[in-house]
């Protein structure tokens, strides 16, 4: 006997039977592995589904409510969608130094229309925004944004349509794309108080947008 224990001691004459145990305890450690890296991809994947539901939800936050301090100097906060509430805006005005802010204008009914030099539709209705600027006086208060454009060419654009509402600029689009950023032209109509009436993209006439003037702010022109 104690020769037998001797051989198998020394690799010779294995006992089958211990075999069989020792790959029958290797296939169930194999099995647990795998049981256990199925489940830590799980958890990684679960993980990652809760990551692209919260970068989701915070893109869809980042049309609505917003609050924001940019390199540029622009800043601005609010639910800014239609139905929403502006609650702060500050720019760096266009020509000159200082800024221009929202404060300024909460008082009243405001529309705000963003336009470069490069697009040709804004250039176009600049001058109809200043008609109406005109016809409706302090009742309503006008500010023109440049967006995503050179000071320069925005300070010429301004000087050779004959606008002579406030301008400011949003160089680097911050303010633009916080509200959508959908295209340009982009006229917003903000009531007293900063509640967004209505954010349009599009060219406007001065007909059309005597109308929005009217509707949105019963302002008839």
């Amino acid at each position: 006997m104690s020769g037998r224990r001797a051989a198998r001691a020394d690799g010779r004459g294995a006992d089958p039977r211990e075999e069989a145990k020792r790959e029958r305890r290797s296939a169930a450690k194999a099995e647990r592995d795998r049981r256990a890296q199925r489940a830590r991809t799980v958890a990684r994947l679960r993980v990652a589904g809760v990551g692209v539901v919260v970068a989701a939800a915070a893109l869809v936050l980042g049309l609505g409510l917003v609050r924001e301090t940019g390199p540029s100097g622009v800043a601005f906060a609010g639910d800014l969608r239609t139905g929403g509430r502006l609650e702060e805006l500050r720019l760096p005005r266009l020509e000159g130094d200082g800024v221009v802010e929202y404060a300024s204008y909460s008082d009243r009914p405001l529309v705000i229309n963003f336009f470069a030099s490069w697009c040709p539709t804004c250039i176009a209705e600049m001058p109809d925004f200043e008609r109406v600027h005109r016809l409706v006086g302090d009742e309503v208060a006008f500010l023109g944004i440049s967006q995503s454009d050179p000071r320069s060419a925005s300070i010429e654009l301004a000087r050779e349509t004959g606008i002579t509402y406030d301008t400011a600029i949003d160089e680097r689009g911050e303010f633009f794309r916080a509200l959508g950023g959908l295209g340009m032209p982009t006229t917003v109509f903000v009531r007293p108080g900063g509640e967004i009436a209505d954010i349009w993209v599009g060219g406007l006439d001065a007909r059309t947008l005597q109308d929005l003037v009217s509707e949105h702010f019963g302002v008839v022109a």
